[in-house]
Parts: structure tokens; C-alpha cells; sequence
């Protein structure tokens, strides 16, 4: 389950990942540091590890992004 209708929307795997793929798409880049998805994060008022990392971990088992240190890449 993606969404739980107890949980905050705010703070959902879902909604961290929308953020990351806005930041793709705005800076036009295809590589960005994990530093400057906390720093966009934080914007938002998403500061917890676990949040980043839920998001990050959606998107890369949808395989729209992968890994390697430090940058995170958009595949598609």
C-alpha cells in the first residue's frame, strides 16, 4: 500500500518522490547530489532521514532512478 489513510500526506513515500522528480525536472539535470535533494527536502519541511530515504527507495524500485555515490541519476 502506497498510501495509508492514517498517514500524513506530507510525509508519504509518494509525495517525497514527486518532489525529487520536480527538482529533475526544474533544474534539467540528470544527476543531482543527495545533498541538494535534503537542501530542496527542506523547503518543504521534509527534514527526517526515514522520509528521504522512503522516497529514494520508491523511486528506484519503480526504476526511475539509480544510484551512485554521491549522486542519485534519473534513468527515465
Amino acid at each position: 500500500m502506497l498510501l495509508s489513510k492514517d498517514e500524513n500526506i506530507k510525509t508519504s513515500s509518494v509525495y517525497v518522490a514527486s518532489i525529487i522528480l520536480k527538482m529533475f525536472r526544474k533544474t534539467r539535470l540528470k544527476k543531482l547530489t543527495i545533498f541538494e535533494v535534503a537542501e530542496e527536502l527542506k523547503k518543504y519541511d521534509i527534514v527526517h532521514y526515514r522520509q528521504v530515504i522512503f522516497g529514494l527507495s520508491f523511486l528506484y524500485s519503480t526504476g526511475v532512478v539509480d544510484f551512485k555515490e554521491p549522486y542519485i541519476y534519473i534513468i527515465k
